[in-house]
């Protein structure tokens, strides 16, 4: 793993290039006319490029706090997943990495003095799982994709997955330095209740996980779904959280999101792990520290923000963008903290048992 701090590297303001750059970028290094339209992101800056075809690209510019190794292991492990799941046959759709005029699948911008990887890969349509919400069905088939995007990944490696990242789940425990940060005190103590137990039971037992380089990011914003059809998902993207890490940490991540505010809050979980398991059954070990790995995530997603909050302010756009989805953590890890440790693992286990019956 580098040296690089997790905490620096987010609170690095995000690249600053205007869309006029981004016009000359596209026509410098891809022989492109487009215009150009900034998407929000975390530490990054992005741009959708539109040609008069109508084709759609992502002009992504890494932060400079970044490692290169870093940037370079998402390059490559997109174009492992498009070469494995061509090969293989199966469904994962992933954005492609397109290479330049000189055949480079990255480059190097300069601004105000710091160097910035860059690299362009394909728009992918649909409608981010962010804009509605999961059904059952939705959930299960969000399971099976994910499943195969980690089967594209099995037997990847890379220098670069073995970073230092804040939302890393692996890193769980240094959350407690954000604590403070969360002002709700009833949130602030779940937090502190989730990173006890994650201490208690996961801790001991990660390192005997499967492990491998994982998406480790499936929030709505990065699952597509089909406009014509609501439980249908049509894309995976972001790959700018991947990492090496339990297999098992992808599945808690994405189940993270999936916040019933009434009702059964494992029902949507519960259909998830079906659909992941089916495609990728999972071991005894792997379940029994699930749902401490999904409440882990929860306290990340609100200790981080309300942490970045702190520095920047409520109206940091990449907050603002968030809005209700992510802030719905704190309600949602305060519902899951009602229900057993033990009712969730025999949930968890009946729902594996029975797939495939």
């Amino acid at each position: 793993m580098d040296n690089t701090d997790p905490f620096a590297v987010i609170a690095e303001e995000a690249p600053a290039f205007s869309d006029e750059e981004a016009i000359a970028t596209a026509a410098a290094r891809y022989g492109w006319q487009v215009t150009v339209r900034s998407l929000v992101s975390e530490r990054d800056q992005n741009f959708r490029l539109a040609l008069g075809d109508g084709r759609k690209f992502v002009l992504k510019i890494a932060n400079a706090a970044e490692d290169p190794q870093v940037t370079d292991c998402q390059v490559q492990a997109l174009l492992h997943i498009a070469k494995r799941a061509r090969a293989e046959h199966l469904a994962v759709i992933a954005p492609e990495i397109v290479p330049t005029l000189d055949g480079d699948v990255s480059f190097t911008l300069e601004k105000d003095g710091r160097q910035h990887v860059v690299r362009v890969v394909t728009w992918l349509g649909g409608v981010p799982l962010a804009d509605q919400q999961a059904s059952q069905a939705l959930a299960r088939g969000a399971g099976q994709r994910l499943a195969e995007l980690g089967r594209t990944l099995e037997g990847f490696d890379h220098p670069g997955s073995r970073h230092s990242l804040l939302w890393d789940i692996q890193q769980a425990l240094s959350l407690r330095r954000l604590l403070d940060h969360v002002r709700d005190a009833d949130v602030a103590r779940a937090v502190e209740e989730a990173l006890d137990d994650y201490e208690q039971h996961v801790a001991p037992a990660i390192a005997a996980l499967r492990s491998q380089v994982i998406h480790s990011d499936l929030n709505p914003d990065n699952m597509l779904i089909a406009a014509d059809n609501p439980e249908k998902v049509v894309g995976v993207i972001d790959f700018g959280d991947m990492l090496h890490a339990p297999l098992i940490a992808d599945l808690a991540i994405a189940c993270s999101y999936l916040r019933v505010a009434d009702g059964d809050p494992l029902a949507l979980i519960a259909e998830m792990i079906a659909g992941y398991h089916a495609v990728t059954p999972l071991a005894r070990a792997e379940i029994d520290v699930l749902f401490e790995l999904i409440q882990a995530r929860l306290a990340a997603s609100i200790a981080i923000l309300e942490w970045r909050s702190s520095l920047r302010g409520d109206d940091d756009p990449y907050l603002a963008k968030l809005d209700s989805g992510e802030r719905s953590a704190g309600y949602f890890l305060l519902r899951l903290r009602e229900v057993p440790r033990e009712h969730a693992i025999q949930v968890f286990r009946q729902v594996c048992a029975s797939v495939g019956d």
